[in-house]
């Protein structure tokens, strides 16, 4: 899909209401939605390519180890009511790299993570909300999932998995008996706010007997993204929203450049669901023995699979050592 193309079909959002999402003012050049599927009686990875509005934005005048500091923005104004804040750096050789906000003061963002050594003063910075539960699937689940007829989940309701951030999952789900979303182990407490970031891969577990189209909309981003991969060895793997909603290829991905290179029985795999319920494993090899580089199937062969389109979320099977992996989004996305 040409550039064209992706601008008239992201455009068709403004004058559409999503399954699960009424789409706000975006303060951005693009906005539009995408579809997943949650498939019937399986759990389904999916992935989220449109971001929330941005709330702040600006030019970084001081910064320090986990804070950012902007003298000409009120941070207390700006992004008073809001929470699950995260920062994205939008100019500068790290342009994309992002971070949780910790905490908010007039001029100052406090920073999750050290940002000092991938920005610096002068980059610009825009600071948006976390997607959740309620404005991907509805308030009152106007996405369709099934609900739970109690305040528990009772085994035959969906179920939403949300990253923690450690490695473990939050499960979600929609409770008639209250008219919200509850979480397993939490059933008292709202759980429409559980943020789900912009680099988290999420799981639908669909208990129904027909598939299930959710339509996420939001605002385009158009930058590189910047995200944590632990090491597979205990079992975990690192689910990844894909970010962009058209054009993303293993080739075009950038991501050979920061997974660990080998076989496919000792380099990073990457797990991509087919559309049909199973996974397509993906590997990056240097040339070796009868393999050229490039991207391998597992199981076949020296094929070359680099045209491979990455789906809206993966999951990335991390033989080598933790630590932060760079996708960048395909060419048709310049300018935007």
């Amino acid at each position: 899909m040409n550039k064209l193309h992706l601008i008239a079909s992201a455009a068709l959002a403004c004058a559409t209401v999503a399954s699960g999402q009424v789409p706000a003012n975006t303060n951005s050049r693009l906005a539009g939605f995408h579809s997943v599927t949650a498939r019937a009686w399986t759990t389904s990875l999916v992935g989220v390519n449109f971001v929330r509005p941005i709330l702040a934005s600006g030019k970084i005048d001081a910064e320090a180890a986990n804070s950012i500091t902007d003298n000409n923005v009120d941070f207390l104004v700006a992004l008073a009511g809001h929470g699950n804040l995260w920062v994205e750096i939008m100019s500068g050789t790290n342009r994309g790299v992002a971070s949780p906000i910790a905490s908010v003061a007039q001029r100052v963002l406090t920073t999750e993570d050290n940002l000092s050594a991938l920005s610096a003063v002068g980059d610009t910075y825009v600071v948006r909300a976390a997607h959740n539960a309620a404005t991907l699937f509805g308030t009152a689940n106007q996405a369709g999932l099934k609900p739970s007829p109690a305040t528990t989940w009772t085994g035959n309701a969906d179920l939403v998995y949300i990253p923690d951030g450690a490695g473990n999952y939050r499960y979600v789900f929609y409770s008639s008996a209250v008219s919200g979303w509850r979480e397993i182990g939490n059933t008292t407490a709202n759980a429409a706010t559980i943020p789900i970031y912009h680099v988290d891969g999420i799981w639908i577990q669909r208990n129904h007997f027909t598939d299930l189209s959710i339509k996420f909309a939001g605002a385009l981003r158009a930058s590189p993204t910047f995200f944590y991969a632990v090491n597979s060895s205990s079992g975990v793997y690192t689910d990844v929203n894909t970010n962009y909603p058209v054009g993303s290829t293993l080739s075009n991905s950038g991501l050979h450049n920061y997974v660990l290179r080998g076989s496919e029985t000792t380099g990073d795999v990457l797990w991509l669901p087919n559309g049909t319920g199973g996974w397509g494993q993906y590997y990056y090899t240097n040339a070796v023995g009868s393999f050229t580089a490039g991207w391998k199937q597992v199981g076949q062969g020296n094929t070359d699979k680099g045209a491979t389109v990455i789906p809206s979320a993966f999951s990335l099977e991390r033989r080598g050592a933790a630590g932060t992996l760079k996708m960048v989004p395909s060419t048709i996305y310049n300018g935007l």
